[in-house]
């Protein structure tokens, strides 16, 4: 059995990104290489490791790289169809398009929830509430649905149950 989601999102966000936190998006999209820095804050929840014994204060960790979130491209391995992520400029108004059609791990919603954080805040869309996706586990047929209101996504509580120690990146 997996324990895989599909998650489907469609925004726009807003063009004036910083040259990091653009990077960084197009890298966790699978269209560039890993950046220097990640602005987003999606390294903040890297699993570690001990190389010893935990229990020795002297323990050395060693920190999991980064791995890229949105970045499966191809035939879905449970729930069907294809994985897909674009990122498109948009010339009026200036922002950019974003979907996302993905299977995820609950291991990847810390990350997860820390881009959907991020993009609330980014969204082009700054009042009322609007339908953009849905989480669904693979096996069910109910949705989730993705709202955001006030520059706020609704993070769904299959998301919150994985993610209890969760807080929002800082400045």
């Amino acid at each position: 059995m997996a324990d895989s989601y599909e998650i489907v999102l469609a925004m726009d966000i807003r063009a004036d990104l910083t040259d990091d936190e653009l990077a960084e998006l197009r890298w966790h999209l699978g269209q560039g290489p890993l950046p220097e820095r990640l602005p987003i804050g999606t390294d903040q929840y890297l699993p570690a490791f001990p190389l010893g014994d935990p229990g020795d204060p002297g323990c050395e960790w060693e920190t999991a790289e980064p791995e890229p979130l949105f970045a499966r491209h191809g035939p879905a391995h449970h729930i069907g169809g294809a994985l897909v992520a674009v990122l498109a400029d948009r010339e009026t108004p200036r922002s950019r398009s974003l979907t996302v059609r993905q299977e995820l791990h609950p291991d990847e919603f810390y990350s997860l929830r820390t881009i959907l954080d991020w993009l609330g805040r980014h969204s082009t869309r700054d009042s009322g509430e609007h339908y953009l996706g849905h989480l669904r586990f693979y096996e069910n047929t109910e949705t989730t649905p993705l709202v955001l209101s006030n520059g706020t996504i609704a993070v769904p509580e299959e998301i919150t149950e994985y993610t209890p120690d969760w807080q929002p990146p800082g400045p």
